[in-house]
């Protein structure tokens, strides 16, 4: 018999490269957020997804190769999430204001998280597109699909997951024990900034599961949005498109350079020279500021340090010093 434990809206955004002019694919994608609404709660939770795609699905079964993580980059209000996700501006020594163009939708749907035989399971149904183009594509969107969803004990690493660490109160801490995940017996553990999450890919056809899913979801209503001021194409239609900054920009949460809401201190921390030389650990140089970013994404360096690396002047690398010493530029 199958337990809800959660139901609400889903949505998925991307947001481009730093000063990016066109989006053509997900290469020139930076981040890729899903955005829970729970039914009848006062509160949103916004997440990054690891590799910028949610996890392959196989055969309709779970298979540990396919899976990724995903972390709570805020928790908040609709409306706070709606803003969080629109245009930023960023203010560099070398390079002056730097621009980042709104998160844009790339669908709106509804899930559900339930218990399914021995593990948790998050699953949706897409209602808009009506059908996934190019974008939901190589976002890893599909029309309806499951997961096997559990919770990283932060006391515990992890290769390949963010360094970041939530601050759970010793109620939810005790849940862990020993183990490195556990399921989600209680949805506060997805409520904290930090929380990070493992997706397994289970199923591409909700019949195959009893996930029970109804209702209709309601972006723009929901996150306080005006449809005028954010690009259509890719929640309409499925396709890529480009940031329109109709709305003003403005200086991002955590902004590594200012220490920012999302940590202060720990944001810095995070994105110190021995924490970039850590996540840049067995790069070869010369390399130019894409390379270096794209070794970072592709070693699961965390968003503060990604954050950090996409301000770096567009210029040739020799050394780690010669990188260390742009970083301090930038910071």
């Amino acid at each position: 018999m199958t337990a809800n434990l959660e139901q609400g809206d889903i949505y998925f955004f991307y947001r481009s490269k730093i000063d990016s002019e066109q989006v053509n694919s997900i290469d020139d994608v930076q981040r890729f957020y899903l955005v829970m609404v729970a039914d009848n709660d006062d509160k949103a939770r916004l997440f990054v997804i690891g590799k910028k795609r949610l996890p392959d699905i196989s055969d309709g079964s779970a298979k540990s190769t396919q899976r990724e993580w995903m972390m709570n980059y805020l928790t908040a209000s609709p409306t706070e999430i709606g803003n969080e996700l629109g245009p930023l501006e960023y203010d560099t020594s070398t390079e002056g204001e730097r621009q980042q163009g709104e998160a844009i939708p790339a669908g709106a749907g509804r899930y559900v998280i339930f218990e399914h035989h021995d593990s948790t399971r998050l699953a949706y149904r897409l209602h808009q597109p009506d059908k996934p183009g190019k974008a939901q594509k190589e976002l890893g969107i599909l029309a309806e699909a499951s997961f096997v969803i559990s919770v990283k004990n932060p006391d515990i690493d992890a290769p390949g997951f963010p360094d970041q660490k939530p601050d759970y109160p010793q109620q939810l801490k005790e849940k862990f024990a020993d183990k490195r995940w556990i399921d989600i017996s209680d949805t506060r553990l997805l409520d904290y900034e930090n929380a990070q999450l493992l997706l397994i890919g289970a199923h591409d056809d909700l019949a195959e599961t009893e996930a029970d899913i109804s209702g209709k979801p309601a972006l723009f209503d929901t996150l306080g949005l005006k449809p005028k001021n954010w690009p259509g194409a890719s929640i309409e239609d499925g396709k890529f498109t480009t940031p329109d900054f109709k709305l003003e920009p403005k200086e991002p949460r955590g902004d590594p350079s200012k220490g920012g809401r999302r940590g202060g201190k720990a944001a810095l921390d995070s994105a110190s020279a021995a924490g970039i030389a850590k996540a840049l650990k067995g790069i070869d140089f010369p390399r130019n500021k894409d390379e270096v970013v794209e070794f970072a994404e592709e070693h699961d360096a965390s968003d503060d340090i990604l954050e950090v690396l996409n301000e770096l002047p567009e210029r040739k690398f020799k050394t780690m010093a010669d990188l260390e010493k742009a970083v301090g530029e930038v910071r």
